[in-house]
């Protein structure tokens, strides 16, 4: 028998969150489970779900903690509830916990349990906000998050580490990095370093810009690919910042990507200058590149990255630091092809994404088991004994 998961999600545009759920949805074993995804109506993450053959449904979920959507929230309930009743739900598992309190009510209505995924560093304030001592299981991309889940009094029984996985058989010939340089008018020679995340605050690009500005008078040919779109005002902020410092030939912002491996292709040196970080699958989506890393050291970024082994870490908010590291990178060819082998061993042996999707399937057993089963684990348990 397979059972029915019901995925909660609710953002439209594709980042490394909705990059982790879509390949749950196409490598789930169907002979065991049977996903469903309830997301908005909007973005290419509901394309990309429905392309897989997987059951949709369309519903935006209103902000929890916002005044325009207190109104709106009992109707999103009753219409979660009523989609889980429909689809025969026997577990709900949202993606993010901004949306939790609002599936756990509508999971509480059907009597099915609910898990859900902490991808962001999270302040201990934003457990009770978000009832994350509610869900019968929770999953932190780091132990980062895991710490704070814990020392917030979550009982450890109901935590459960769960790192995000890459595809690992992505490969570019030199014609793809010769097309993207023809496409952006870039000399043959020219230095590309670059980035991937969407464009919010927390990913520190002002610091990338103002390091960029202290690589070019030393490499005048460095060219840096900021790949992603976001928040409006961030982007303006940005934009400003890159004529201020005179960059324009420097910096390109190419938007949202479908295919940012092309990108990763071309860079001689990835990027990530976040403030905040719960993992980073674009990170991964480097390493498995076998891209040289420039990272801050924040968040689960350590738990991938072993400063000077797989990549160099630098203080968060350090622009002069994120520069020096950049530089010591492009003038080492062979740190850097050391790094970029080390990177992609590490993503085959621990963050593969048959690695992730096994745990998790695992983690899927033991839940139901416990719930749909509990008469049958407690004669299991007593014999055992």
């Amino acid at each position: 028998m397979a059972f029915n998961i019901a995925y909660v999600h609710g953002i439209g545009e594709i980042g490394g969150a909705e990059k982790d759920l879509l390949s749950y949805l196409s490598l789930m074993d169907r002979n065991k489970f049977n996903p469903h995804v309830v997301c908005p109506g909007v973005g290419d993450f509901i394309t990309l779900a429905s392309q897989m053959q997987v059951p949709t449904e369309v519903i935006c979920i209103p902000p929890w903690r916002k005044v325009k959507g207190v109104i709106k929230v009992p109707f999103a309930v009753l219409k979660l509830a009523r989609i889980f009743h429909q689809w025969k739900i026997d577990l709900v598992h949202v993606n993010d916990y901004w949306w939790f309190p609002q599936a756990y009510l509508a999971a509480r209505i059907c009597k099915i349990p609910i898990v859900v995924h902490i991808r962001q560093q999270i302040e201990s304030a934003r457990i009770k906000q978000y009832w994350l001592q509610k869900p019968d299981y929770i999953f932190p991309v780091s132990k980062d998050i895991e710490r704070v889940l814990l020392a917030a009094g979550i009982d450890a029984d109901r935590v459960g580490l769960a790192y995000s996985g890459i595809d690992t058989n992505h490969f570019y010939s030199l014609t793809s990095r010769d097309k993207l340089f023809h496409r952006y008018g870039l000399e043959e020679n020219q230095i590309i370093i670059g980035t991937v995340a969407n464009l919010f605050p927390r990913k520190g690009y002002e610091y990338l810009i103002e390091a960029l500005a202290e690589v070019k008078g030393i490499f005048p040919e460095i060219c840096c690919f900021i790949v992603g779109e976001g928040k409006d005002s961030y982007r303006k902020k940005l934009v400003r910042l890159v004529e201020e410092k005179g960059l324009c030939s420097q910096v390109i912002f190419t938007g949202f990507q479908k295919d940012v491996y092309e990108y990763l292709n071309a860079f001689d040196v990835f990027v990530l200058p976040s403030l905040m970080e719960g993992f980073g699958i674009a990170l991964l989506e480097a390493m498995a590149m076998s891209k040289p890393i420039v990272a801050s050291s924040v968040g689960g970024v350590s738990e991938v990255i072993t400063d000077g082994k797989t990549g160099l870490l630098v203080p968060s908010k350090n622009a002069k630091a994120l520069a020096d590291a950049i530089i010591r990178l492009l003038r080492d060819e062979s740190l850097r092809h050391r790094l970029g082998l080390a990177s992609r061993n590490i993503i085959e042996t621990k963050f593969s994404q048959d690695v992730a999707i096994e745990a998790m399937q695992n983690f899927y057993q033991a839940i139901l088991a416990k719930f749909l089963f509990p008469v049958m684990q407690q004669n299991v348990i007593k014999k055992s004994g």
